[in-house]
């Protein structure tokens, strides 16, 4: 009998540094416009749950699909506990 081995991994995406995140700037000047004065920066990130068997698919989708290695850096975590 084979029995699977599910992974739960979290990928976070985000803009490189000196990369201009166009949400965040949208999000820092309403937050200016409702008076939000001492708010001097935001960032923004996308944040995905992929249940997968292996690692290096879930890296391959990320860096070809999800990220755009010119303007996006991301991180691939294996989620603890989430082997079946």
């Amino acid at each position: 009998m084979f029995v699977y081995s599910i992974m739960k991994f979290r990928v976070e995406i985000r803009y490189k540094e000196g990369v201009e995140d166009p949400e965040a700037v949208t999000i820092l000047k309403n937050f200016n416009i409702l008076g939000y004065k001492g708010i001097r920066d935001v960032r923004t990130s996308k944040v995905y749950y992929i249940d997968a068997d292996d690692r290096d698919e879930v890296s391959e989708i990320t860096s070809k699909i999800l990220a755009n290695p010119v303007i996006h850096t991301y991180t691939i975590e294996a989620i603890e506990g989430s082997s079946h």
